[in-house]
């Protein structure tokens, strides 16, 4: 065993830490892709294409939720357990199952593991990284325990106890992970207008993709001190105010979505909405229903996503507050980003606007790419683009109408959403960053 180790630490070695939550996500997948291949993963009379296969493992391993084969009725309750199997590691991340393995076999985590832990949480150093590993494992189990509980006693209303105890279970860590993976066909358009299980998936939602820096912060330290988690925390709760305001105000009237819905069921189903484009993937209402100007919207919260460190995917919260934070000290005429009294490093700056225009190409290339090899919508397919690289799973019912070509670029754009289309580029650079030893004159263009 020991031997088996070294030889496996040894080849680890050759990656940067980048590259090991690159690879790392990858070997889940394709481990995943062989496990659904196997004939008892579907119901009789199903058969799952190596193609589909790989699509399901993908969206769940990336917490994404795209399906393109009805999850309810298709996958066996094997297949359905694999499924959640994966969803639970991709949430928790490469880097902490095999910190959890390597603790369980009693071996030391080296510095290049803690590098590859601190980047895939986006912590500032890899100091205490393992504690910190342990504190996200338990944080993340005791939130779903909490979240089946509320759903279990959801559900009886609606099913024996014995037919609610999955559905449960499969829906809590499914939120929590920010999947969107559903045991039902229509996702949760049934329960509506059931405060119990919306107002428990959409805590589990926010809770998981709020970041598991933050909510460390809020548990040890029962307030917010850092700058990152005052921002983290004002931009969600913007998006969401913002969001539901303008779900409810295109909306309300609307009879294919909420138009028909009690008030307060119209309020809830607002706020629902407004909250699982947060990469979630879950719906209320049909997504195909809503209107263009509402589908908009919903594009651009899938392309901001979750927050760092959390369970979701997008540009995340804090990227879209740099941006909005660049224009707010242009319009004051002052050359720094600040925020609560802080001035924000130039570096993270560069790093926001290079992270936007690289999602936004990808999304533009592979959008532009899918429009000339199938004939469809502009509005579904950049809709689902979008909701692939955000790691969402929100669809206009176009995902099992997509060609092979079309599965794999949609593949692709959950794998980069998932792992970070930064961690992507830089995972092969040496991990040691050079100094800059030539400083070139400073000249100006026209803007």
């Amino acid at each position: 065993m020991a031997f088996g180790w070294s030889k496996i630490e040894k080849f680890l070695a050759r990656f940067t830490p980048a590259s090991l939550v690159l690879f790392g996500f990858l070997a889940i997948i394709v481990g995943g892709t062989f496990l659904l291949l196997l004939p008892f993963m579907v119901n009789p009379g199903c058969h799952l294409h190596f193609v589909d296969a790989l699509f399901t493992a993908t969206s769940a391993v990336c917490v994404t939720g795209l399906i393109v084969v009805d999850t309810a009725t298709f996958f066996s309750l094997w297949g359905k357990m694999v499924i959640l199997v994966l969803i639970q590691i991709g949430g928790l991340g490469y880097m902490t199952i095999t910190t959890l393995l390597a603790m369980v076999i009693r071996r030391r985590i080296e510095y290049r593991g803690r590098l590859a832990i601190r980047d895939s949480f986006a912590l500032d150093v890899p100091g205490g990284a393992v504690r910190f590993v342990l504190a996200v494992i338990r944080y993340t189990f005791f939130v779903e325990g909490i979240g089946f509980v509320f759903l279990f006693l959801g559900f009886l209303r609606y099913f024996t106890w014995k037919e609610a105890f999955f559905p449960a279970l499969f829906h809590s860590i499914s939120a929590f992970c920010n999947a969107g993976f559903s045991v039902f066909s229509n996702s949760l358009e049934r329960f509506v207008l059931d405060p119990a299980i919306c107002g428990t998936v959409m805590a589990l939602i926010v809770l998981g993709g709020i970041g598991f820096v933050v909510m460390r912060e809020v548990v040890e330290e029962k307030r917010l001190l850092s700058l990152h988690a005052r921002v983290v925390v004002g931009t969600t709760l913007l998006l969401v105010a913002v969001g539901t305001v303008f779900v409810l105000f295109l909306e309300w009237d609307n009879p294919q979505t909420m138009g028909k819905l009690p008030w307060w069921g119209r309020v809830m189903t607002g706020l629902f909405q407004a909250i699982t484009p947060r990469t979630a993937g879950f719906n209320t209402v049909p997504i195909a229903a809503l209107k263009p100007a509402t589908t908009a919207l919903v594009m651009l919260l899938m392309f901001i996503g979750a927050s760092p460190g959390g369970t979701g995917g997008g540009v995340k919260t804090t990227t879209f507050a740099i941006l909005l934070g660049m224009i707010w000290s242009f319009i004051r005429g002052r050359e720094k980003v600040e925020f609560f009294h802080r001035r924000i490093a130039s570096s993270v700056v560069y790093r926001a606007v290079a992270l936007t225009m690289l999602a936004f190409s990808l999304i533009f290339v592979s959008g532009v790419f899918l429009l000339i090899f199938q004939e469809t919508d502009p509005l579904d397919t950049f809709f689902e683009v979008i909701s692939a690289f955000g790691t969402v799973g929100l669809s206009r019912g176009l995902t099992p109408y997509h060609s092979m070509v079309g599965k794999l670029v949609l593949v692709l754009n959950m794998y980069l959403g998932r792992v970070g289309i930064l961690t992507a580029l830089v995972s092969f650079r040496a991990a040691q960053e050079r100094r800059e030893l030539l400083v070139y004159p400073e000249e100006k263009i026209l803007i």
